[in-house]
């Protein structure tokens, strides 16, 4: 019998092709060195988002859930899940900062409207449909790299991996998670239309997500246009116009 984690795996796995081949030309583009920095800045807003997306999730259940079979686990599970995320963003700060971007420059930067509607979407189901829908997000920005690739791409780039902090310990914690989370799904007594939602929400999730790499990649073309490059976060010292392109 196929589980619940299951089903949503496949489906995740169907889906995410074209994400897979985005976040593939991201960080095996000839000039990620220049533009690691702003592929952080992107991160960025996605992470700052998720302790308070997921304490807003857990307030929906106490408020509109309080007699529904799900609500304790679910309200219990974010607001665990919200504390373990708490301050997960002044990693990418850190990093930021070490590769020469100012904190204060971060936080002044407009996020992506990419990113604004991946984070936007789940407030709506949150609000409007069922705050379980969070769960089809989690499955999916859940996927850690390996530590292997990480330091491959250290040495590849010259990026220290001390600037890779975010992504390491994601490396380190996020298996665990992905199985407490599978394990989890499986335990609960979810109805058809609880199913739906969380696929609905995991396939709009890559959607969205296609369009933050999209974005991202856009800007290793704008970085030699000296009016856009002025908009972006590039690594200081690097001759930019120095060096050929490679596309």
């Amino acid at each position: 019998m196929t589980t619940h984690s299951q089903r949503l795996r496949e489906t995740v796995s169907i889906f995410r092709g074209r994400l897979s081949s985005l976040i593939h030309d991201v960080w095996f583009h000839p000039r990620l060195n220049e533009l690691y920095p702003e592929f952080l800045f992107a991160i960025y807003g996605v992470t700052v988002s998720s302790a308070p997306a997921m304490r807003t999730a857990a307030e929906r259940c106490s408020a509109e859930l309080a007699d529904g079979p799900l609500a304790a686990w679910l309200r219990d599970y974010y607001l665990e899940h919200a504390e373990e995320e708490a301050g997960h963003e002044q990693w990418l700060l850190n990093d930021l900062a070490s590769l020469g971007v100012p904190r204060q420059r971060v936080l002044q930067r407009l996020p992506y409207a990419s990113v604004a509607a991946l984070v936007g979407v789940q407030y709506y189901w949150m609000f409007h449909v069922h705050p379980i829908a969070y769960l089809g997000y989690i499955a999916v920005l859940e996927a850690p790299t390996l530590i292997e690739f990480l330091e491959e791409v250290s040495l590849r780039t010259g990026i220290p991996l001390a600037s890779m902090s975010c992504h390491v310990m994601h490396a380190r914690l996020d298996p665990g998670h992905v199985a407490e989370f599978d394990a989890a799904l499986d335990s609960l007594p979810l109805l058809p239309r609880h199913q739906d939602l969380i696929t609905a929400s995991a396939i709009a999730t890559i959607a969205h997500l296609e369009h933050v790499f999209s974005d991202v990649l856009e800007h290793f073309v704008r970085i030699d246009d000296p009016a856009s490059a002025a908009t972006i976060f590039t690594s200081p010292g690097v001759a930019i116009a120095s060096q050929s392109r490679e596309f």
